[in-house]
């Protein structure tokens, strides 16, 4: 697995090339709908334990709960801004939110299941620069999950035909960028293409 300095070196030997970028797209319609959070806020907090989190290293599979349950992959970039009321605000991103246990997926526990990440955590961080990146899930995860710091996040689900639903309706509100389903559908932008002026003749 790549360390910390590992990432340090790729982004120096990098500093004066245009750098990757990761296409975030919010949906607004979502993150205004404050009575569905309040509803998904309540659900989680009556079906799924605390959530807790920590840094997504290869080892950590082993200390995760022998449970099923919601999981997330975030990518929390070190900066944080001091605020007036001298606590420190930082900033993260939603990559990858999956679930174990829930339907069709009867044996699996968040133990597990983080097991079969490990791979895509040994992710090479000089990919993000000198590769293309892949358009297959299983590429994107090993291409995006290199980058650091990443969390994983989790709470544990004891109803599991609970799981499905909420997993959707999270992917729906945060539409993580390394996810294929149950994002929402978005309306892309339309721009305005310029009129060549007129001459007159």
């Amino acid at each position: 697995m790549a360390t910390p300095n590992t990432h340090v070196r790729s982004v120096i030997r990098h500093r004066a090339e245009a750098g990757p970028s990761l296409d975030i797209q919010l949906g607004i319609a979502p993150m205004l709908d404050v009575p569905a959070h309040r509803v998904l806020q309540d659900d989680l907090e009556e079906h799924a334990s605390l959530w807790e989190h920590a840094l997504a290293v290869e080892s950590l599979g082993d200390a995760l709960p022998d449970e099923a349950g919601l999981y997330m992959f975030v990518w929390r970039p070190s900066i944080s801004l001091a605020m007036a009321d001298d606590t420190r605000s930082s900033f993260h991103q939603v990559l990858y939110i999956g679930q174990a246990g829930g339907s069709g997926q009867r044996g699996n526990t968040l133990r597990n299941r983080y097991k079969d990440y490990k791979k895509h955590l040994r992710g090479n961080p000089e990919h993000l620069w000198t590769e293309e990146p892949p358009t297959t899930r299983v590429g994107r995860l090993t291409h995006y999950l290199a980058l650091r710091p990443l969390e994983f996040w989790f709470a544990t689900v004891e109803d599991r035909a609970k799981i499905k639903n909420l997993e959707a309706r999270l992917i729906t509100l945060y539409n993580p960028p390394l996810n294929n389903q149950n994002r929402p559908k978005l309306r892309a932008r339309l721009s305005r293409v310029p009129q060549p002026a007129l001459r007159d003749s």
